[in-house]
C-alpha cells in the first residue's frame, strides 16, 4: 500500500475514532487493498450512515446532533439543516467554538443537565421535557429533544445522539388553549332564567369533573331558592366529554329531578351522543332537543298551557 494510501487510511480511522463521518476510501486499488477499503467503507456506513442515510437529515424539521459527554456537550457531528433551526452553520459547531450547551436558555439549563444526569446512568434513550434554545438572531425557540445514549465497553456514557425539533408553534398553541380554558373557568357557567320557571345552563368548552361539580352545586342552589319547573342543559358549546363527565351529568339530572325540576338536554353533538349511549345508562324519560331554541319553544308552550289549564 502506497504512502498516500496509508495517509488516507490513517485520516479515515482518525475520523471514525473521533465520531466523524469519514470520506469513503478509494476501492480502485490492488485486490487486497480494495477488499480492505470496501470493508472499512461498509463499516463506516453502518456506523454513521452513507450519503443516502445522511441526506435524510440534510433537510426537514429534525436536526441530528452527536455530542461528547463532556462539559458543555461539545458537538462532534451535526446535520446540515442545523442552520435553519439555530441560525448557525454546521461548520460553526464542527469547529468546536459552539458547544451545544451554549444554545440552551440559562433558566432551562439546570433542568436539562439534571435530566441528562439522571438518564445517562442506565437509559438507552430518553426524551427531555421541552426546553428553550436561543437562535443566532436572538429569538427564543422551544425544542423537543429525543436523546440516544452511546456507551463504551464498560457501560459509561461517552456520547449522545440528539434528535432536535422546533416545537415553538405547538407550545404557543398549547399556551393559548391554556389561557382560554382559564378564562372559561374564571367566567364560570352562567345560569339564566329565560322564562318564569325555566332556567338555561349554557355549557362552553371542556366539561371536566371539576366544572360539572361546580355547575351541579350552583344549579341545585338556584332550583331550591325559586320555583323552577324546567332546566335546560345546553351542550352546544361542548365538543366532547369523557365517560366520567357523562356520569356526573347523570347525577346532576337526577339530583335536580328530586327537587321537582325536570332537566332536558339541548345541542347534543353526535360524539357526545355516542359517549352517552356507549355507557348504557338509563336516563329514564330524559328529553333531548336538537337546539336550545327548540327546547325553549317547547317548554314555554308547555308551561303556558299548564297555567291556562
Amino acid at each position: 500500500m502506497s504512502s498516500n494510501c496509508m495517509e488516507e487510511l490513517a485520516v479515515f480511522i482518525e475520523d471514525l475514532l473521533a465520531g466523524k463521518p469519514a470520506s469513503p476510501l478509494d476501492e480502485g486499488q490492488d485486490a487486497a487493498s480494495a477488499r480492505l477499503a470496501k470493508g472499512l467503507n461498509e463499516l463506516a456506513g453502518r456506523l454513521y450512515g452513507g450519503p443516502a442515510d445522511r441526506a435524510l437529515f440534510s433537510h426537514g424539521p429534525v436536526v441530528v446532533f452527536r455530542w461528547r459527554n463532556a462539559e458543555g456537550w461539545p458537538v462532534e457531528f451535526v446535520s446540515d439543516n442545523v442552520e435553519a433551526l439555530t441560525g448557525y452553520p454546521a461548520g460553526e459547531f464542527a469547529s468546536g467554538r459552539l458547544p451545544y450547551a451554549s444554545l440552551i436558555v440559562a433558566k432551562d439549563m439546570e433542568r436539562v443537565v439534571q435530566e441528562v444526569t439522571e438518564h445517562s446512568e442506565r437509559a438507552m434513550w430518553f426524551e427531555h421535557a421541552p426546553y428553550r434554545i436561543r437562535h443566532q438572531d436572538g429569538r427564543v425557540l422551544w425544542v423537543h429533544d429525543y436523546t440516544v445514549v452511546l456507551r463504551d465497553a464498560e457501560g459509561k456514557a461517552t456520547h449522545f445522539y440528539g434528535y432536535i425539533m422546533d416545537i415553538s408553534d405547538r407550545v404557543a398553541n398549547d399556551e393559548l388553549i391554556r389561557k382560554q380554558l382559564a378564562i372559561i373557568d374564571n367566567l364560570g357557567t352562567p345560569i339564566v332564567q329565560v322564562w318564569e320557571g325555566v332556567l338555561t345552563v349554557p355549557l362552553i368548552g371542556p366539561l371536566n369533573d371539576a366544572r360539572a361539580a361546580s355547575v351541579t352545586e350552583e344549579l341545585l342552589e338556584r332550583v331550591s331558592q325559586a320555583p323552577v319547573r324546567r332546566a335546560v342543559l345546553d351542550l352546544t358549546g361542548v365538543e366532547d366529554i369523557d365517560t366520567s363527565t357523562v356520569l356526573h351529568l347523570d347525577r346532576m339530572i337526577r339530583a335536580v329531578g328530586l327537587l321537582g325540576c325536570e332537566c332536558v338536554l339541548s345541542g347534543v353533538s353526535p360524539t357526545i351522543a355516542q359517549t352517552m349511549v356507549g355507557l348504557d345508562l338509563d336516563f329514564g324519560e330524559l328529553r333531548v332537543f336538537q337546539s336550545l331554541a327548540a327546547a325553549l319553544r317547547t317548554l314555554v308552550i308547555e308551561l303556558g298551557r299548564a297555567r291556562r289549564g
